[in-house]
């Protein structure tokens, strides 16, 4: 057997059947409206009696049977809409309506004449069908049986016309049986060949506020979304609020902190300057750190040596920072001091020297100092010769509490001679730095050009800065290339360079000479006295010699100026104008030292008895007078004297 007839076979099969199937569902549906038929005739025998008009297309409009009747005339269709009507229907792929449906659009409501031939006419459609389903599935299972497939299509289309008028005449029928409206009933099945029926029954209650249950689980996902939203907002809020709270609560502790101010009337100075001066590199103008941490206190410990930078032929600048890389463990004023504890050979015990910290204090993560090398300096001397990069020192910061941050100034002049530039260049680097707003007037004294190293950052920071004014005076500039003034600064260079002198205050660092001899100036240029602020200058006083006296128990002392050593057990007589920390030296009393100026205060002892003079007592606390200090670096015993040392 062939592919062909083996699929002929089986659509034989198939199609005898549906037609079984068929003929069943067609003597049910024949059944019941023969027993509809007869229980309407029971009803209106008059109606029984008469004709049964088939559905056909000769058969006269019902309108035609209801003319005249009261009440139809204003809601009929007319003939020529209702054909219209019918055409669109061709037109649109729905099969040939006859005059059932047009008849029902024509209506509002039926006697029971017209209602008895609606029923006819829908029985007639219903049997119409019938007839055409069993000719279309004959005509398929013959079509089949020979593979010829346009008569299947054929068959095909016969079955469908014939569903469909079997299946509108049944709706028509039961429509009327059940009272329907005639033209609802028109329009039902109208929209059934359109497809404009809805596909399924919509079921109102299912609805919320006129949403499907779908679109309310959307928007209540949105809803919390935008809690959810609402709600991190507000924690982020709440949470940079208390972060500037803090920041607000910082910078608060921070301004309250007891600090040296200054005024208009008093301008503080900066750290001593030794024979081993401090000399601030010529390093590049930096920004002010916005991330300072409060590191308040005194710091004792060890810095590693990071960095030694040449700047002339006898000056080193020196770098330390934090061996772990962090940021430096303490804070300063521009113009405090760093003092060193070296221990260097040849030297029996551990020497201190202090030092100007030349960085700003915005630099957070290192510090330096910049030293002149002196040939007769002992800690210069090593520092130059004997320290490397990598080397670990150890250091105490910081000290000094004369300083000047242009906390409430205007304006201010700064004079130094020689390595007293240290301090003023340390106040003018940090002034410039933080954009200060008020005038400096820088001015400058030294031997040549090759000994001013800080020439190119000042000529820098006064291009920079309008603000700041420098005057340079060179002493020896005979055949050197400097065009500047020469020789020392006098009454006139000194007026016409700061205007209104008298008004302002000055800051003066320099050797002796130099800075009595500019105080006269200023003096005579008007400027009060209160106004004139002088940092002590000059290396660790030679030794004096002291006679060494023993001290026997319950022996009187004759000499009206003998100075004693209460812990070591001695004393000696003090020479003229020389210090409690002489008289030690020459007695081999170890009393700590290291600035010999008054201002780093590590020579502080305590006076048990008798009274002395000290020209400078800067290193010294409030609280540290009260209870009877004195620096023995610079206290002259006035009357017999007894120490704790």
């Amino acid at each position: 057997m062939t592919r062909g007839s083996k699929r002929a076979s089986i659509i034989h099969r198939y199609c005898v059947i549906l037609n079984v199937v068929l003929f069943f569902v067609i003597i049910n549906a024949h059944a019941q409206q023969q027993t509809e038929d007869s229980e309407h005739a029971s009803h209106h025998p008059e109606a029984a009696n008469g004709p049964i008009v088939a559905a056909s297309t000769d058969s006269p409009p019902l309108a035609n049977q209801v003319k005249g009747q009261p009440g139809n005339a204003n809601a009929m269709m007319g003939p020529g809409m209702a054909k219209g009507m019918d055409k669109m229907m061709e037109k649109m792929g729905a099969p040939k309506p006859k005059d059932l449906y047009p008849t029902l659009m024509r209506m509002q409501s039926t006697t029971p004449e017209q209602r008895d031939s609606i029923l006819g006419k829908a029985s007639a459609r219903m049997q119409q069908g019938s007839e055409q389903l069993t000719t279309g599935f004959e005509s398929l299972a013959r079509a089949a049986a020979v593979d010829d497939y346009t008569q299947m299509q054929v068959a095909v289309e016969t079955v469908k016309e014939g569903i469909a008028h079997f299946d509108s005449g049944l709706a028509a029928k039961r429509a009327i049986q059940d009272g329907q409206d005639p033209r609802r009933v028109a329009l039902t099945w109208f929209k059934s060949q359109m497809n404009l029926l809805p596909s399924s029954p919509v079921n109102d209650s299912s609805t919320l506020f006129g949403m499907t249950p779908f679109h309310t689980a959307v928007m209540l996902v949105l809803l919390i979304f935008t809690v959810v939203m609402v709600y991190v907002y507000g924690f982020k809020m709440r949470r940079a609020a208390a972060l500037l709270e803090e920041l607000r609560s910082t910078e608060t502790a921070s301004a309250s902190a007891p600090t040296k101010q200054t005024s208009p009337n008093e301008i503080p100075t900066n750290a001593p300057v030794g024979t081993d001066a401090v000399l601030i590199p010529a390093t590049a103008h930096v920004l002010p750190s916005t991330t300072m941490s409060p590191r308040k206190g005194v710091y004792s410990g060890s810095m590693q040596v990071t960095g030694i930078f040449h700047e002339t032929h006898d000056v080193k600048t020196f770098r330390l920072a934090s061996a772990d890389g962090q940021v430096i463990p303490f804070s300063f004023e521009p113009g405090q001091f760093v003092t060193f504890t070296l221990t260097i050979d040849g030297v029996e015990k551990p020497v201190k020297r202090s030092y100007t910290i030349a960085s700003s204090p915005t630099e957070q993560y290192y510090f330096e100092v910049t030293i002149k090398r002196e040939e007769f300096g002992v800690v210069s001397r090593h520092m130059h010769d004997v320290v490397n990069v990598g080397d670990t020192l150890s250091i105490k910061a910081p000290g000094g509490k004369f300083y000047f941050n242009g906390q409430d100034a205007s304006s201010v002049v700064l004079i130094s001679g020689g390595v007293g530039i240290t301090p003023m260049m340390s106040a003018v680097r940090y002034l410039t730095t933080t954009c200060w707003d008020g005038d400096i007037y820088f001015l400058f004294c030294t031997r040549t050009s090759n000994d001013f190293i800080f020439e190119q950052e000042l000529k820098y920071l006064q291009a920079r800065h309008p603000r700041l004014k420098v005057l340079v005076s060179m002493t020896q500039a005979d055949g050197t290339s400097w065009m500047g003034p020469q020789g020392r600064f006098s009454s006139a260079l000194i007026n016409e360079f700061v205007p209104d002198i008298a008004l302002k205050t000055a800051h003066i660092c320099g050797p002796p000479a130099m800075m009595d001899a500019t105080k006269d100036i200023l003096s005579e240029l008007g400027m009060p006295e209160a106004n004139i602020k002088t940092e002590a200058f000059g290396g660790a006083s030679p030794k004096k010699t002291a006679t060494k006296t023993e001290v026997a128990p319950n022996t009187p002392v004759n000499n009206t100026r003998q100075v004693r050593f209460s812990l070591s057990n001695a004393q000696a007589q003090a020479g003229t104008d020389e210090t409690v920390l002489d008289v030690a030296d020459g007695l081999d009393v170890d009393i700590e030292n290291s600035c010999r100026a008054g201002s780093c205060g590590s020579c502080k002892v305590k006076l048990l008895r008798g009274d002395v003079d000290m020209e400078v007592d800067d290193g010294l606390e409030a609280e540290d007078r009260v209870s009877g200090y004195i620096l023995a670096c610079q206290a002259i015993p006035k009357t017999d004297v007894e120490v704790e040392a």
